[in-house]
């Protein structure tokens, strides 16, 4: 024998970009894309979603926070939310 492999199948240099390495590139990236979209969805909707409110404690309903800090001329109740975050409201007078 000479020593060498008979029926052997003929390998492709490694460093060649094969199209089957660009369809997973673009699948890859898509749902990267698509899952950085739903997450950046989910924290949209969690932020304007209706959350129960203590105001007092009498009064609990529920309130969507507003977004940033109130204006510094208004006067403003705070409350606690179920998550226990303090959120603020307009004060009614």
């Amino acid at each position: 024998m000479n020593g060498k492999i008979q029926n052997s199948p003929i390998r492709p240099p490694r460093n060649t970009l094969q199209p089957h390495h660009i369809r997973h590139i673009i699948s890859g990236t898509l749902v990267f894309l698509l899952g950085i979209a739903a997450n950046e969805g989910l924290m949209h909707l969690r932020r304007h979603w209706p959350r129960h409110v203590r105001w007092t404690s009498t009064e609990q309903r529920d309130y969507v926070v507003p977004v940033g800090l109130p204006p510094t001329n208004v006067l403003v109740e705070t409350g606690i939310a179920e998550d226990g975050t303090v959120v603020w409201r307009p004060r009614k007078e």
